[in-house]
């Protein structure tokens, strides 16, 4: 409990950390009404693509300096040197990210889904999948971070992206699937089976990669 308010108190300091993504997010969805102005009959119809790929844009940006300024500062290593379970600091940091990110993010999906769609079932139902898929593509993103610690975020993005794209085919079907009433819980089951797994291995893959970068 100590070490999950430590790392709130840290990321609560870095502003721009938490609520550059959020912004992100929120800009994009903003932008993308305007682009359709002269059709505002066909606004649902790429909303859903949009609403997925700036979660995924919004994500990409939380998880880029997740550990460069205490790799940089030298806390990481101390942290690694005194924690008997790093991958569990790892979990800790990822989850109150998502936390102070992802939720706000899962929120703000919600508000505009209703908005475009004005379809409370519909957009009641987005929020889970907003939810899970936030918590999936920061593990993904974490471990992209992790990879490219000092050899810039590029490479983390390159190798990260196409272990996302599954997820977005998933969250498509899903649409599809709460559209037309058919297994809209058989996705979200399928999601958290996902992050279930992905919660588990990406924090002990990162420990180890970020070992390798301080040794």
């Amino acid at each position: 409990m100590k070490l999950l308010k430590l790392e709130f108190l840290k990321l609560k300091k870095k502003s721009r950390s938490w609520l550059g993504p959020i912004l992100v997010f929120w800009l994009i969805m903003i932008a993308y009404p305007l682009t359709v102005e002269l059709l505002p009959e066909k606004l649902e119809v790429g909303f859903f693509s949009v609403l997925w790929i700036a979660t995924l844009i919004s994500m990409m940006l939380a998880a880029e300096d997740i550990f460069l300024e205490d790799f940089n500062d030298g806390s990481l290593e101390q942290t690694m040197i005194k924690t008997t379970s790093f991958a569990s600091l790892i979990s800790i940091k990822v989850f109150i990210y998502w936390l102070l990110i992802g939720i706000p993010i899962s929120l703000l999906s919600f508000i505009f889904s209703f908005g475009t769609t004005t379809n409370f079932v519909l957009s009641l139902m987005i929020f889970p999948l907003s939810i899970i898929s936030s918590y999936i593509f920061l593990n993904l993103f974490v471990l992209g971070n992790a990879l490219s610690l000092n050899k810039g975020s590029v490479l983390g993005a390159l190798v990260t992206i196409p272990l996302a794209l599954p997820v977005l085919i998933v969250l498509g079907k899903s649409i599809v699937a709460i559209q037309f009433n058919i297994n809209y819980s058989g996705f979200i089951f399928l999601l958290l089976g996902c992050l279930s797994i992905i919660i588990v291995a990406v924090p002990l893959v990162v420990s180890y990669i970020i070992k390798a970068h301080l040794e």
